[in-house]
């Protein structure tokens, strides 16, 4: 069984949802996005597969941006993630 709940994880990983990587209060990696909706130095919206990554905080900067994978530094508030119901 313990198995089983690799193999979920192993899922989770390769499905195309989002996988957000929170560092301490100064870093966060977004994987699977699909694009900016929203960038200022005190908000960045992500939209994602069904849902949207939003991180607040002060004098946020994207220090890498790819097709799929994003990194923000700054000082990090707070990250939400939000589902269109």
């Amino acid at each position: 069984m313990a198995h089983d709940g690799l193999g979920g994880l192993l899922d989770d990983l390769h499905t195309g949802r989002p996988r957000v990587e929170i560092v301490g209060n100064n870093r966060v990696v977004v994987e699977n996005h699909h694009g900016i909706q929203e960038y200022e130095s005190g908000l960045l919206r992500i939209k994602c597969s069904g849902c949207e990554v939003r991180i607040v905080g002060d004098g946020l900067a994207l220090t890498a941006l790819s097709l799929d994978e994003l990194a923000v530094t700054g000082t990090i508030a707070s990250v939400e993630y939000t589902t269109a119901i």
